[in-house]
Formats: structure tokens, sequence, C-alpha cells
């Protein structure tokens, strides 16, 4: 499923981070230059003309490394149609999208010394010529080290990253000893303490660039080591070890900090050093995320040597299900000490274990139109990713006398094609077709097909020869492009392409902390999470592209009523055998708990007559039970209202055919109001947290509209486009993650 049109192309640094930690993202690819650095100024020529030619100038040069955080929108009113079609080339990112966050690590510490010199150039230029010839000089050299190590970073010159790193520490140095001198020379006039400042501003610079330098110096050994010579997880082990001193220097800086005087500060360098102490934080969440990933893949890859196995679960989002798609193949892989030494796929993909199942349970209702025999195949129907996981294993565990799995990995075809982007076309000569990123999907549908009408116990089996292949073709992998695969499966989790699920409550722990346990979140204020189960439709949820319209108004009373509209378009073809089906899809939308539907419109009546019954020794899932004894049915619509997750859930039906357009409309009150006005409630807040559905990313746009007499006395998003327009807030985005806005309001 796909948005009907793609964003404006915005730096993600433009976008002001409300986010989670679990959550946050840092996107840092600054273009290498061939002569000078990046951004090159010459600060000491600038402290010459004026402080304020400084400021200007530099607000320039820093406005093209990263803009400040808040987007406006300009010119597009709508999302626009950014998922690619199937059959298109995956983006492969660059090299230097990676987890260290090297471009935040030069922008913090350029910052850091730019107020430095703004405080020490607005008390001191003109008295001293010393302070604009040394001070000044040291610290210019220091920024434009600064910036050759970030380049040189980005393009894993690790070597040269780290001469530059020492060079700008050896400045930095520099200009502390220089402004000793000139602190001694200047004690007796007034203003010492801004030289203090200084000090204490250029310390926390040096102690950032040190701790960049730590993990220049391990990336460099994990660059430079050939494939094959040094394991994983002693490579992993190594870098974990140069994360602690790198935490100890972003304390060394936090420590200077705290030691700053903002009276110190002119004017001019105020809003540079307010980001610093922003970002700070940020800065050492990203080093401390390092952390926690290393310590998840030392557990994950069994470090300790002893062997795992996990379960690799496939789900075709061509047919969507509530975690990501269809689960139509699995494969059983044993890893030990960072090594997969083995990888069982059934030949009839999960059917082969379906019909062996000891567990006997009616499936969920809506599940009735296609199966009423709840297997394994249609385990996943909880939107929670660990609820459906435990689901998943009951019914392996019933099914098989093998070794338990002590987890389940579940991907997307978008992985298969993002390493296929990086092996290249990979032959599997088992059923004779070779394999590229855009046609691997269809491939396999199509392999998957031809081989049930020879024999239909094993129609699953080409993933068993495929999957060991793409896995041999990582590994041999040269440095540059492991490094790219790195960043293509930062961007899988973030967008749950990959979701964890473990038996051991301290690994499950690790994954929920670093948000790649695909959990159903909770939210504060207003939530929506709308989740699709495509039943009976075919192949086609890859074709379908879809628009969701939620608009929030708020009457006078402070009363919020939403309006969701769904829109979704079919735009296969007749005559495909995957694609021109009708696509029929079971919508479930998560909504605050207690929220009322006020009306629902446009949904599909379902003939009772087309759904199954169970077998006679089929018995009732005591879980789906408990979900479905309070749920009750709007007449007038057929909307099931229910409670799950802990939320308000309204599920209905949703057809469109080839060609076609669909929509559908819901009305409801939320179980909150504003309290603005009197004399304890001047202000109030409204938040929004919209959760994506795996395997999906449908063009989503966001409206509050509040009485024209009320004001904004803040307001954000973690969305690319958000939009204040006097007493409204939109945001706009292709949903690729989860988004997140706020208002705070006052009469």
């Amino acid at each position: 499923m796909k948005a009907f049109r793609s964003l404006k192309d915005i730096p993600e640094e433009n976008i002001l981070d409300l986010r989670s930690p679990k959550e946050a993202e840092v996107n840092e690819n600054p273009k290498p230059q061939k002569t000078k650095p990046e951004g090159h100024v010459d600060f000491l020529s600038l402290v010459e003309n004026s402080e304020n030619a400084l400021w200007r100038k530099f607000k320039v040069w820093f406005a093209s490394k990263g803009p400040e955080a808040g987007t406006s929108e300009t010119e597009t009113d709508q999302p626009k149609q950014s998922r690619r079609s199937r059959a298109e080339k995956p983006f492969v990112p660059s090299a230097g999208q990676t987890r260290i966050p090297y471009g935040q690590v030069v922008r913090f510490s350029i910052s850091l010394a730019v107020v430095a010199i703004l405080i020490f150039g607005a008390s001191y230029l003109g008295r001293l010529e010393i302070a604009k010839g040394e001070v000044l000089g040291a610290s210019t050299e220091a920024l434009n080290r600064l910036a050759a190590a970030g380049a040189a970073a980005q393009n894993m010159q690790f070597g040269i990253t780290q001469t530059e790193l020492a060079a700008a520490q050896a400045a930095f140095l520099a200009a502390q000893s220089d402004l000793e001198n000139v602190a001694g020379v200047l004690k007796n006039l007034p203003g010492l303490g801004k030289i203090q400042s200084a000090d204490k501003l250029l310390k926390a610079g040096q102690a950032v660039v040190q701790a960049s330098s730590f993990l220049a110096e391990s990336a460099g050994h994990l660059v430079g080591t050939p494939v094959g010579t040094t394991a994983l997880i002693q490579v992993l082990q190594e870098f974990d070890q140069a994360l602690k001193p790198a935490m100890q220097s972003l304390q060394v800086a936090a420590d200077n900090l705290a030691e700053v005087n903002p009276e110190d500060l002119p004017e001019s360098a105020a809003a540079i050093f307010i980001q610093v102490q922003q970002q700070l934080p940020s800065l050492t969440l990203q080093f401390q995320r390092l952390t926690q990933v290393g310590d998840f893949l030392n557990s994950f890859l069994a470090a300790d040597n002893v062997s795992r196995q996990y379960m690799f679960a496939f789900q075709n989002n061509n047919e969507l299900r509530p975690t990501g798609g269809f689960l139509g193949s699995l494969a059983i892989a044993e890893i030990r000490a960072g090594q997969v030494e083995k990888i069982e796929v059934p030949s009839g993909g999960i059917y082969d274990l379906s019909g062996q199942t000891s567990l006997k349970l009616i499936a969920p209702k809506p599940l009735h139109l296609v199966q009423a025999n709840w297997n394994l195949q249609d385990a996943n129907w909880s939107p929670d990713f660990p609820t459906s996981a435990k689901k998943i294993l009951d019914f392996y565990d019933s099914a098989t006398n093998t070794a338990k799995v002590e987890g389940i990995v579940a991907i997307t075809p978008a992985v298969l094609e993002s390493f296929l982007a990086l092996t290249g076309p990979v032959e599997v000569p088992e059923v004779e077709e070779t394999f590229t990123a855009e046609n691997v999907v269809r491939k396999i549908q199509e392999t998957i097909k031809e081989a049930e009408k020879k024999d239909y116990t094993k129609p699953k089996l080409v993933l068993g020869y495929l999957a060991p292949k793409i896995l041999a073709r990582a590994f041999e992998l040269d440095q540059a492009k492991l490094w790219q695969m790195l960043g293509l499966l930062q961007n899988h989790l973030i967008e749950r392409d990959i979701q964890f699920f473990f038996t051991e409550p301290g690994l499950q722990k690790q994954v929920s902390d670093l948000g790649w346990a695909g959990e159903t979140r909770k939210a504060n204020k207003d939530f929506l999470m709308i989740n699709r189960a495509n039943l009976g439709g075919g192949k086609t949820d890859g074709v379908i592209e879809e628009i969701d319209v939620h608009n929030v108004s708020v009457s006078a009373d402070g009363t919020l009523t939403t309006t969701l509209n769904i829109i979704r378009k079919h735009t296969g073809l007749p005559a495909d055998k995957f694609t021109g089906d009708r696509n029929v899809e079971y919508l479930r939308v998560y909504v605050p708990k207690g929220s009322k539907l006020i009306s629902a419109s446009g949904f599909e009546k379902i003939d009772p007559k087309r759904f199954m019954a169970p077998l006679p020794d089929r018995l009732p899932d005591p879980e789906v039970e408990k979900l479905d004894s309070g749920a009750i049915v709007d007449e007038a619509s057929g909307t099931k209202i229910s409670e799950e997750l802990g939320y308000t859930v309204f599920g209905n039906w949703l057809g469109v055919g080839v060609g076609e357009t669909a929509k559908a409309s819901l009305t409801y009150v939320l179980p909150f109001k504003f309290e603005v006005g009197g004399l304890f409630n001047r202000s109030d807040e409204y938040s929004l947290l919209v959760q994506k559905q795996p395997g999906t990313n449908p063009a989503f746009t966001s409206t509050l509209t509040a009485p024209a007499d009320w004001q904004a006395v803040w307001s954000g998003s973690t969305a690319k486009v958000f939009v204040p327009d006097n007493s409204s807030w939109r945001i706009s985005a292709d949903l690729l993650h989860d988004e997140y806005y706020g208002v705070v309001l006052k009469k």
C-alpha cells in the first residue's frame, strides 16, 4: 500500500523531533569537499569587520549544515506519493547514513566554539590585538579542522578523520591557552567572567571532539578489517569498549557547560548557546543508544557461544495482515557466536505445520471470511506484535517436536529488496530463476504459484533456496557496502519492516527499549492507529493508494470531535494474476478509550452466507472471547465497537475493485475536553500520536481547528510538514513511521 503523492524533499534536520528516545532519529550527510572543508569560514576576518557580521555569516553557514527545527509548508497542501511500486528500484542510502552521529558531533562542537568567539569578540574586540590574532585564529583552525573531520567521516575515511580531530583538539587547547594568557593581561579589566565562560565552552567543545575521536578510531578498525578475518562479535565488543570513554567525555562537556554563566553571553550568541544546551542531551542519547544496540546484538547473536534458535517469519505486505503481512513462509535459523550455523525452511511453508497443530481454536470472526479454523498462517491477528508473536509460537510449538525457538524476527519483502540492492542479482538454479531487488517479490509469488501446480505440498521451498544465498552474499559484502547495509537495517527497523520478539524477558526488554518490538504504543492524549487485514483480496495491497484525512474540531466548550476519512484507490490491472482481484479489507481503527461513535459511512456489508463455519472440534480462544464479550454493533453502519489494547476500536469492512476508489468515514467524540480559561486552567494541550501499521505507508494529514479567539502558547511536530495557521494546525506526512504533533492553547 502506498500514498497518493510524495512529500517535498525536506531535510530531516528541519524537523522538531518530539518522539520518545526509541523513535528519535539522526540523519547526518554533509557533502564531501575536494579542497576546502564545506562551510569553510574565515572567522578572523569576520571578527575584524564586526561581531554582527560574524553572526550573520555564521547563521547562513550553519543553516547550510542543518536548518533549525520547525518546518512550515509553503507549496504542498497534501502529502504526495512516496511509496515506490514494487517494481521500482529500492532506495539505498549513502555510506554516510549510519548510526554514528559524526555530523551532529561536528555541528555541536562548532556551535560551542562560535559562542566562545562571540563572547570574547563582544567584550574585547578593539581592546587587545593579541585576542584577535591568537585566540580567534586558533579557534578558526579548530572549526576548519572539525569541518574536514566531518567530511572525512561521512566518506568512511577514518584515518583522515582521526588526523583532523587530533588537529582540532590541538587548536582547541591552543585557544584555551591563549585565553588564559589574555585573561592574565586583562585581569584588572571588567568582564573577566566572560573569558572564563568562553574557556568553559572551548573545553566542552574539546571534550565532544574527544568523544568523536574514540568512535572514529573504533569505526576505522571496523571498516579496515578484512571480511572474514575477525568475528563480528569481536568487532562489536571492541566498538562497545570505545563507547565508554566517549560517554565520559560527553559528561565532561556537560560539566563545563554547567559552569557557563548565561549573563556572559552577548545577545548574538544566545540563540546558538540555547541550541547547544538542547543538543547535548540528544547527542548523549545517541551514544547511549549505541551501547544499547551493542548489548542487544551481543545477546541476539549469541556472543556467549550458546546456540540459539529463532524463527524468521516472512510477512507479505502485498496481502496485508495486522502485523505487516500474510505469514506465508518461515525459516528456523540457528545462531551461535555471531554466525548462522543452520537454516531450515519447511518445504510447504507454514501450511506444513498448520496441518500438524494440536491447538484446535476458532478463529476471530472476521477471519471466517477465509478460514474459520484458526491456524499458524493467520495467527498474527493482533496489531500488537508481542501479542501476535506469542500466538504464533503457541501454534508452532503445538505442531512440532523440535527444539523450541527462542524468538521471532518478522520481516517484510522490503528487507529482501534492500539486501538484493546491495548484493546484486542472486541465482537460484534449483528453481531456474534469478532474483533482483526489482523482481524478487513478484518472482517469489510466481515461483510459488507454479510450484503449487506441480506439488502443492512444496510451494514455499523457493525461500529455502533463496534465503541462505542472500545471507551468504551479505556476509561477503565489502566494508563500504556492509556500512550501507547497517544504514538500511536502521531504516527498516524505524519503519517496522523488521520486528523482534523474544521469550527471554531480558532480551525482550532490550528490543522494547530500542523501539523494535512492534508494540502498540500508549498515548497521553489523542491516538490513532488504522489497522488493515486483507481477507480474500489477493495480493492487491501493493497496488492500493491510500490517503487518511484526520480532522479534529474544538468547540467553544472544549469538546473535541474527530472526523476520519479513509480513501483507497485500486491501481491494479484487471488481467493481472496477482493484482487483478478486488481488494477486501477488514479495518480496525484504534482511538482513545471511551471515544463515542457519532456516525460511520462508506463501509461494505458482507453477506453472512460468505462466512465459513468452524469444524466441530474447534474451541473458542479465551483471549478472543474476552475481547468480544463487551463488543457492540452500530446498527446503522454495521461498525463493531470494542475495546482492545487499552483503546476503543471501530471495526468494519472496506472493499475496492480494480480502477475504483472507495471512501469510508468515521465521526466520533474524544473522551476528554480542552479545559481552557478560568483561574486555574489558563491553558491546556492537545497532542496526537499516530502509529503506522507495518508494511504500509499511506499519505496522512491531520488538522486541529480551535475557536478563533484561542491562541497557541506552543506547538511542535515530528512531521516534515507542519503548518500553524491562525486557529488551525496541520501536519502532512507519508506515514513511513509514527508521527506526533502537539499544541498548547489558551483563551
